[in-house]
């Protein structure tokens, strides 16, 4: 929910020369008559999501290949992490160098200023959004892996599987059932069983039974395999290029770890600000009085306006040793330049309407 600063002050009556809604740098206790706004960096939210899959070995998994003809059957549990995708999503906070305040004039209508709960601007005389403009996703999330369905084999034993104490007789037996199961459901198959379901929601009935006897049995031999997903999030804050940051660690037996802890290899994010905002000319040092006053008249006459940002860009790289999961460019608003809407089109055009991007600051519209 985004909270919405409104204030409206009454048309006095004219008075000589024009007043103008001034929006200054803030300081506590200048005035209460305005709105205070930030304006906004914007932060990487990387969320990275893993996959754990654990192994358990059947009962019966020495005598796989003696049966079913399946090699390589293990006969020790093992769990292991993969990383299954990794997103980036961005997330405007407001930027405490950037903050500024709209004061009203007495002789002008103030107008509708709409923020965000942290104070961000989000417009001018516009209805405030209901939520923040949708993150950018810079890669596509991975579907996620069924988990393997676990069956108790006891349920579609026979009486004599039951009833035998020798785990070889008893592997030997569950085989037989397995080749009787898949028989059977060759014969519906081929339509050549001696008693054929009447219809097609029955033959889909009977073959899922036939389906789920067969898998229960069989992990008795090739055991199951769970599979647990997760996903973690790390928010970077850029102020600048990184090169190599480490956001966490990563091991195959004990998935996403601190970035302190080194029984993991690190998880790199490079950030490269591509400055394609041309930065603003610096003016050299005058020592002269006259040239001072000057230089403060013109830093006063750039804060008489809307100040909003001009976002920059960067590219964005995720990456371990091994793989790059992530590589892309996204927008930031600390890596751009500042500038100005004059206020005089909040007092000849009072109905105009404005909008930034939460995001970055930027200047998305305005409607006279």
């Amino acid at each position: 929910m985004k909270s919405t600063f409104t204030a409206a002050l009454l048309l006095l009556c004219s008075i000589a020369g024009m007043a103008q809604s001034a929006i200054t740098s803030y300081a506590p206790g200048v005035s209460t008559e305005g709105a205070a706004y930030f304006l906004p960096k914007t932060a990487i939210n990387i969320s990275i999501t893993t996959e754990k899959t654990t192994y358990i070995p059947g009962e019966l998994c020495q005598y796989g290949e003696r049966y079913l003809r399946i090699k390589n059957i293990s006969d020790r549990e093992d769990s292991y992490y993969t990383i299954k995708s990794v997103t980036l999503s961005t997330e405007g906070l407001p930027d405490e160098s950037k903050l500024y305040y709209i004061l009203f004039a007495n002789n002008t209508l103030a107008p509708l200023v709409s923020l965000t709960d942290d104070g961000i601007l989000q417009g001018i005389n516009i209805a405030p959004a209901v939520e923040q403009p949708a993150a950018v996703a810079a890669a596509p999330a991975a579907p996620a892996t069924p988990a393997e369905k676990v069956y108790e084999p006891r349920m579609y034993m026979t009486e004599e599987m039951l009833m035998t104490s020798s785990k070889a007789k008893l592997a030997e037996l569950v085989a037989k059932e397995i080749y009787n199961i898949r028989e059977s459901k060759n014969l519906i198959i081929r339509g050549q069983n001696e008693h054929m379901p009447k219809d097609a929601e029955s033959l889909r009935i009977i073959l899922a039974g036939l389906e789920e006897q067969e898998v229960a049995l069989s992990q008795l031999f090739v055991g199951t395999t769970a599979v647990e997903t997760s996903t973690q999030t790390y928010q970077v804050i850029p102020e600048g290029d990184a090169d190599r940051l480490v956001l966490g660690r990563f091991s195959r037996k004990m998935g996403l770890l601190h970035c302190d802890d080194l029984a993991g290899a690190p998880i790199y994010i490079d950030i490269k600000n591509k400055q394609v905002v041309p930065a603003p000319a610096v003016e050299p040092i005058v020592e002269s009085a006259s040239a001072k006053k000057s230089k403060k008249a013109q830093e006063a006459s750039k804060q008489d306006g809307l100040v909003y940002n001009i976002p920059g860009k960067a590219v964005v790289k995720v990456y371990t040793n091994a793989n790059t999961y992530v590589n892309e460019t996204l927008t930031f608003g600390q890596f751009g330049n500042t500038e100005t809407l004059s206020s005089t089109l909040l007092i000849k055009k009072k109905d105009i309407k404005i909008t930034l991007d939460p995001l970055t600051g930027a200047l998305l519209q305005v409607v006279e």
